[in-house]
């Protein structure tokens, strides 16, 4: 009986010492100084590898995407729908000088290639015409994101627009993003997207959409598989991103990242500190 006790504690103990160190590994993943100021390293069970600043309220630029991406994938029951791209949404996101997927007033465009000019090129015509197909209007799209934020625990989250234009009510937070997104990739079709380095459409023209995180990427032998970027002076460098290393997946966000045109990109080299961590 002292035996089976003896060896009961043995393996209590065996257990507990190695649940700890894992513990410790999950929390205290030590990174060099990072150029961006709030950041966020998950593994693929959701373990907080490293974090920095990860509820501070941001301005989360053109990460809002993913949310205005992942509900209009969730809103759409068929995405070879087609819709129009409207005189007035080109000329109003033209006026903001917003970045644009490249789609032409008049042009008719299937929901599947708005999502690719929504996660690839980052193009407000892409998400300004996706909110008008599934909710008739932008404002009413807004409150379809709002709503999914709340179901999703984001409470450091309040969406004004589907582009991520600045606004000072239109915040997050890389935690609150991190939720996003792992959610998100739970989504064939939007980790598809995601993924994708590039989309040719016809509308009527060839149009090709490249992803632009994969053209700032150094190589052809980046652990990044796929991610999406962000900027405005106010949010900074912003970058959301699946890295791969021996076989697992990891997520890494960062928000707040200097824009120096001399040098790599700051968030780029942040997300590559993080692998060689890793």
């Amino acid at each position: 009986m002292k035996k089976w006790m003896l060896l009961g504690c043995i393996c209590i103990m065996v257990f507990l010492f190695y649940y700890t160190s894992k513990t410790y590994e999950f929390t205290h993943l030590e990174l060099p100084s990072l150029h961006s100021q709030n950041a966020l390293l998950l593994n693929e069970q959701g373990d907080v590898l490293y974090e920095k600043n990860a509820d501070a309220i941001i301005y989360p630029a053109s990460l809002t995407k993913i949310m205005t991406a992942i509900v209009a994938i969730e809103m759409t029951d068929n995405l070879q729908t087609q819709t129009i791209v409207e005189p007035q949404t080109i000329a109003n996101y033209t006026a903001q000088n917003a970045s644009l997927a490249g789609f032409q007033a008049g042009d008719f465009v299937t929901m599947e290639d708005l999502l690719y000019g929504t996660l690839l090129a980052s193009g407000a015509d892409a998400t300004g015409t996706l909110a008008d197909a599934v909710a008739g209007s932008e404002d009413k799209f807004v409150t379809l994101m709002n709503n999914k934020a709340q179901e999703l625990g984001m409470h450091n989250t309040h969406f004004v627009n589907t582009s991520g234009l600045h606004d000072e009510a239109h915040v997050s937070s890389v935690r609150d993003i991190s939720k996003l997104l792992r959610y998100a990739l739970e989504n064939p079709t939007f980790y598809q997207i995601f993924t994708s380095k590039s989309y040719t459409t016809y509308v009527p023209n060839q149009l090709i959409i490249t992803n632009s995180l994969f053209t700032k990427l150094p190589g052809l032998d980046s652990p990044i598989i796929g991610g999406k970027t962000g900027y405005t002076p106010e949010a900074g460098l912003c970058l959301a991103t699946i890295i791969e290393k021996e076989g697992k997946s990891f997520l890494f966000i960062t928000t707040n990242a200097p824009s120096y045109i001399w040098t790599p990109p700051p968030h780029i080299e942040d997300a590559l500190t993080a692998f060689e961590a890793l």
